[in-house]
């Protein structure tokens, strides 16, 4: 046997291998298990999951989770700060909550984010657990209108039984430009959580309680996501911009997000998304209502840094409102901080020839 052909039947063999595995394993997160991330500020409940950045394509350092590529579009630091409570109307644990914060930071090699974030659930309608975690990316445009991006992300969890996970996420975006009457369309795909996900917590999935013989992971092990965004109105007073994204855990699930936001006056942004998870439908557990959000944008004077680019920065504040399923309803609260001016005129260059020829 050639050593080519022994390599090609081992690699067939390995991917057997995972083809049982996950036959053998059957899918069951908790309620919202593969939305892990998405609870811990308004901006990542009402973004629509979007890989290709959101319809209004808003860098923040919590959105990089989704697909890591999207921070190499940010040219100012940008800090973000989030609360969420989760009323789930359980006599046992009526209320759960989350928060997050991190920071995106530009440099001239390549954006670095960080985003660190804790989600505490242990009801009975959605038991999460009680976990802190922390995503790191690193971002960077190799090509005109094309960034690819690496995250590393690890967390603890706590409350059913203890567990840790330690994943990898990659990701790209292209943006396309003008497409029809779609403006500043992009066009995003990541995979994320490649490596050791929570798998130790037999908590309650959607099919159930895990008694061994079921794997309860979450966040979804190996998601694949691809998705497409654009502006379809963009004028100085109003801005109009939808996104959809479909995603699969290890292809034993797929789930469809969509997006829309909406500008107004450069001071009010009105956003709201979507879900469709199949399983979830399925077992019972889809919720048929849109999240919606507010977010209110104003002037920050930052004069005191002493640097003519950061004499005035952004801040936006926000809230948003989720129902998750029957009578569990998440309320969050939060703001993104951009620090500087963003560059709106290109710079003036100039060229001083002097054709007079020195004569003696």
């Amino acid at each position: 046997m050639s050593l080519k052909s022994a390599i090609t039947k081992k690699a067939v063999w390995i991917l057997m291998g995972i083809g049982i595995s996950a036959s053998a394993f059957a899918y069951n997160p908790p309620v919202q298990g593969d939305n892990f991330t998405g609870f811990i500020n308004p901006h990542q409940m009402t973004a629509g999951f979007s890989t290709a950045g959101g319809p209004l394509f808003k860098v923040t350092p919590s959105n990089v989770m989704v697909n890591p590529a999207i921070g190499a579009y940010q040219n100012r630091p940008v800090i973000d700060f989030g609360y969420t409570g989760i009323i789930t109307g359980d006599d046992s644990a009526p209320y759960s909550q989350s928060f997050g914060t991190g920071v995106l930071i530009p440099t001239d090699w390549c954006n670095i984010t960080g985003e660190f974030f804790g989600v505490f659930a242990e009801s009975d309608k959605m038991q999460l657990g009680n976990s802190v975690n922390l995503k790191t990316t690193v971002s960077k445009e190799v090509a005109e209108n094309l960034s690819i991006g690496v995250g590393l992300g690890g967390g603890y969890l706590w409350g059913f039984n203890q567990d840790w996970n330690l994943v990898l996420d990659v990701g790209a975006v292209y943006k396309w430009g003008e497409l029809g009457p779609m403006k500043n369309f992009r066009l995003g795909a990541s995979v994320l959580n490649i490596g050791k996900v929570y798998s130790n917590s037999y908590t309650k999935g959607i099919w159930g309680r895990n008694d061994g013989r079921d794997w309860t992971t979450f966040p979804g092990f190996m998601t694949v996501k691809a998705g497409a965004a654009a502006e379809f109105i963009n004028t100085e007073k109003f801005t109009l911009g939808l996104s959809l994204d479909v995603s699969t855990q290890f292809f034993q699930n797929v789930v469809f997000d969509a997006g829309v936001q909406m500008l107004i006056a450069n001071f009010i942004e009105v956003n709201s998304s979507w879900q469709f998870d199949t399983q979830a439908c399925v077992a019972g557990y889809q919720s048929w209502l849109p999240t919606l959000a507010i977010t209110f944008k104003f002037g920050l004077d930052t004069s005191f840094t002493n640097n003519q680019k950061w004499t005035k920065s952004d801040i936006e504040v926000g809230a948003a409102w989720k129902n998750v399923t029957d009578n569990v309803n998440a309320i969050s609260a939060g703001t993104v901080i951009t620090l500087g001016q963003q560059d709106r005129v290109a710079p003036t260059i100039t060229i001083d020839v002097d054709f007079d020829d020195d004569e003696d």
